[in-house]
């Protein structure tokens, strides 16, 4: 039930005019990378998935590390807007 929950929120998102996947954080700078493999540079409001909302991201989280030193919100469900 999760998987189709998850699948119809993307469908819709992409439908808004989103580019939705996964957020990569690295030292070249912030992407969306899509299910195809594809990086997107994310330019304009990044947001991440937060439980069942989506949280707007500033500039300072992208700096945000966790205990281990990795950037905090890599990896997490991404969208931006097209």
């Amino acid at each position: 039930m999760n998987f189709l929950v998850s699948s119809i929120r993307r469908t819709a998102d992409i439908a808004g005019g989103f580019i939705v996947g996964q957020l990569v954080i690295d030292p070249t700078g912030v992407f969306i990378q899509k299910e195809t493999g594809e990086l997107i540079p994310a330019i304009g409001s990044v947001e991440v998935l937060n439980g069942d909302r989506w949280q707007t991201l500033t500039a300072a989280d992208f700096n945000e590390e966790t205990v281990y030193g990795n950037p905090l919100y890599a990896g997490a469900e991404a969208r931006v807007l097209n």
